[in-house]
């Protein structure tokens, strides 16, 4: 029998990626959507792409019913809000908000206008490639942020491995304007954004408590990373520039294979070689609409300053798309299964 699953706050950028998926996913049956602004208008009313896709209509977020999984998409802090009530409607939530991606005292700090009630369970931290494991049955999952997502990918092999200082790391997010979400604000809004080529966070972004803390999870190291957002010209796709700096002499070779060696059976994270492709180096473009994340590395030995280059799109491998690989891993389904689509080239 398909998974019964609902998309809480659908007609956002997310949501409609998160219908997108779903809704040609073999084992998946999407039974609700809801949306405050657009109840009783179709799915492909704010969502073009979903034309065809099916009759059902979005329903208010006070209508959602019970089913099998809650894919949450709702803005920072709603979901908090609503937890004692959808909670109760759901065996499974995946939420891809910040809600429930830091501990307790993470959250205070880095979203304290937000607070956590009591009673609220701790959730997997949906980063598949890293928490596999534990994904697996898991109950209550909280997906990535998005350039965080893609500067993990980027730091943790180096860190893993002992080929990088903890104590000194930078990522440099650079990402189109759908990060922002659908509703606009003066600095989001198209005219203001078109042509935007602007760092828009340099220092205290809440990515990096995210950062930190994750890493500090998986490798048992306490990092300092710093951490820095820029507005670029473009509607989707992150691009992460990783520096590390090396604990010991090291060659190009050496990290390469350390990266190749984590990702090798990860079906979504694709090590790029400068011999292999007219573009050594990864952008966002061709993995438009994918789940992938393309990475490369630089190595300047003589300095002992690692690079490490890491695309995504945000919507999809930054968002939706990790969210249904989570919920692949904890139905215990193939971790690839509704994500099959490669990409376009040229765009």
């Amino acid at each position: 029998m398909s998974v019964r699953v609902a998309v809480l706050g659908a007609a956002g950028y997310t949501g409609g990626e998160v219908l997108r998926l779903l809704l040609a996913h073999p084992a998946v049956e999407v039974v609700q959507a809801t949306s405050g602004q657009f109840a009783g208008k179709r799915l492909d009313f704010p969502h073009p792409h979903l034309r065809g896709m099916g009759t059902l209509r979005y329903t208010p977020h006070d209508a959602l019913e019970s089913c099998d999984v809650l894919v949450s998409c709702l803005p920072q802090g709603e979901l908090l809000q609503r937890w004692q009530k959808v909670s109760l409607l759901a065996e499974r939530v995946v939420d891809l908000s910040a809600d429930f991606r830091l501990d307790a005292a993470g959250h205070a700090r880095w979203y304290g206008k937000h607070p956590r009630p009591d009673g609220v369970p701790a959730f997997v931290y949906g980063l598949p490639e890293w928490m596999g494991e534990a994904l697996t049955n898991a109950r209550h999952v909280a997906i990535p942020g998005c350039m965080a997502h893609a500067g993990l990918l980027a730091l943790l092999p180096l860190l893993h491995s002992g080929l990088a200082r903890p104590d000194v790391l930078v990522v440099d997010a650079k990402t189109g304007s759908s990060g922002g979400g659908s509703t606009p604000d003066r600095s989001s809004h198209h005219p203001e954004r078109a042509n935007a080529l602007r760092c828009y966070k340099p220092v205290g972004h809440r990515h990096t408590g995210e950062l930190e803390g994750v890493v500090e999870h998986v490798t048992g190291q306490k990092p300092t990373i710093h951490f820095s957002a820029t507005a670029v010209p473009g509607v989707r796709g992150i691009l992460a520039t990783v520096h590390a700096f090396a604990a010991r002499p090291v060659e190009e070779a050496e990290v390469v294979r350390a990266i190749a060696t984590r990702y090798r059976e990860k079906p979504f994270v694709r090590l790029l070689r400068p011999s292999a492709s007219l573009s050594p180096f990864p952008e966002p473009g061709p993995l438009l609409g994918t789940n992938h994340c393309d990475l490369a590395v630089d190595v300047d030995a003589e300095r002992g300053r690692i690079v490490v280059n890491a695309a995504i799109d945000n919507l999809v491998k930054g968002a939706a798309g990790t969210a249904v690989h989570a919920l692949n891993l904890m139905l215990g389904r193939p971790e690839t299964e509704g994500l099959g689509f490669r990409g376009l080239h040229p765009l």
